[in-house]
């Protein structure tokens, strides 16, 4: 099992430090075809569609993921997929008419010509919310190889296409916005093809669906629409006090300093079908982890002086200056990725929910208070707290949990798992 473990966590991890190269690659090749408060304007537009689209999940993607995780028959498991694929796109479609309905007021109140981009886009925004089930499918399932794999096809078709734009003459924001997200949806068209959906019977699992999501997935959504509010934020306030210039330097120091808490998040996600039933996060772990957040984000700081200005030229040294505070941030973000898992893996709603209020709110304030006198610094300085209460509280519910745990348990509610297992019919004898 440990080996297990390992195996997968390492090939997601190269899949996770793969795709942030790709995604540095990509930025790359925007700038380099676009000026400062163009490549800006692309980084507010798809802050918009991440900051609009944590609304529009309901709960359902970590219901599915967890009843994912208590799958073992074929025909069940393609038989929830197909229910889950369903109801997604159904969210996807209403997403699109928001987003198209909202552009409107974007010019208005931030006047930077973004919501004609917007406007254009709006009909692949459906992306977002299929997108997010296909993660939680993969997750849930234990797929990590597949998850792997469709983690970098997105990016690995985005770059060919941009390839082909810039040959045929050249990239704008609303160009490099539309790429974006439909190689996102060519992606997530050839995941479900291989995923093989089943649409029949769909009936139970609706239900099933439905229960999961009002006894645990609402509980999360909760805290992941105050989450939400801060998806995003933080660029939507730099181009609406300080200019598009500001959003990209601030976009490529996020870009830069990402790769630090992804050992975190592949070590997590890979775990998360062991954690429904495991007692414990292993100690092991959790020193690694800790080795990794500290060690790792000294030495790729120090790397990002120097490859900031060489990959994107001397016109984004700007985002070296808020580059420790994101840097500090992200590292604590990783810190927290194996509670984070473990509690939702152990049905913990309720605590997530009480997390996501208490450090978005705190997000939004100092982002509020900070940002239009100190610009980039502000949003840093608001982002390096947030995660540090996040620890702290994680700290206090994993210990909380684990405290009121039974030395036999092997669950937070056998009863309510094997009821799910039966229903699936993955329950023999």
């Amino acid at each position: 099992m440990q080996s297990d473990l390992g195996r997968k966590s390492t090939i997601y991890f190269a899949a996770l430090i793969l795709n942030a190269l790709l995604g540095i690659v990509v930025y790359i090749m925007l700038v380099q075809s676009m000026d400062t408060v163009s490549f800006g304007t692309y980084s507010f537009v798809i802050a918009v569609f991440l900051f609009s689209g944590m609304f529009f999940d309901f709960g359902i993607a970590p219901a599915g993921m967890r009843l994912m995780a208590l799958r073992s028959s074929a025909d069940s498991t393609a038989r929830l997929m197909g229910a889950l694929f369903l109801i997604s796109a159904g969210i996807g479609v209403v997403f699109s008419v928001v987003i198209a309905g909202a552009s409107f007021a974007v010019d208005a109140i931030w006047q930077k010509n973004a919501g004609g981009i917007l406007l254009a886009a709006s009909p692949f925004a459906l992306v977002y919310p299929l997108q997010e089930m296909v993660l939680s499918i993969s997750q849930g399932g234990n797929r990590m190889k597949f998850m792997s794999a469709f983690l970098l096809l997105p990016r690995v078709l985005l770059i060919a296409l941009l390839a082909a734009m810039i040959l045929a003459g050249g990239i704008d924001a609303r160009m490099a916005v539309i790429a974006t997200l439909a190689t996102l949806g060519v992606a997530i068209g050839m995941a479900a093809g291989y995923l093989r959906p089943a649409f029949t019977n769909l009936g139970a699992e609706f239900r099933l669906i439905r229960r999961e999501v009002r006894e645990f997935g609402r509980q999360v959504y909760l805290g992941r629409l105050v989450d939400g509010m801060t998806t995003g934020l933080d660029k939507i306030l730099l181009g609406k006090f300080h200019g598009m210039a500001p959003v990209g330097f601030y976009a490529i120091a996020m870009t830069m300093s990402t790769p630090l808490s992804m050992f975190s998040k592949a070590v997590a996600q890979s775990a998360y079908k062991r954690f429904v039933s495991d007692q414990g996060i292993a100690r092991r772990l959790l020193l690694l982890n800790l080795a990794w957040c500290t060690i790792g984000g000294l030495v790729l700081l120090a790397a990002c002086q120097l490859f900031i200005p060489l990959f994107f030229t001397d016109r984004f040294t700007d985002s070296l200056v808020v580059l420790p505070w994101l840097m500090a941030g992200f590292a604590l973000a990783g810190l927290n990725h194996p509670y984070h898992a473990f509690l939702a893996a152990r049905r913990q709603g309720r605590a997530i929910r009480i997390m996501s209020i208490a450090t978005s709110a705190v997000n939004i304030v100092l982002n509020l208070a900070l940002i239009p006198t100190l610009a980039m610094t502000g949003a840093a300085i608001a982002f390096v707290a947030t995660y540090a209460l996040n620890i702290v509280m994680n700290l206090h519910f994993y210990r909380a949990f684990m405290r009121g745990l039974p030395a036999s348990a092997g669950g937070d509610n056998p009863a309510a798992a094997e009821s799910l297992r039966a229903e699936d019919g993955s329950v023999h004898g």
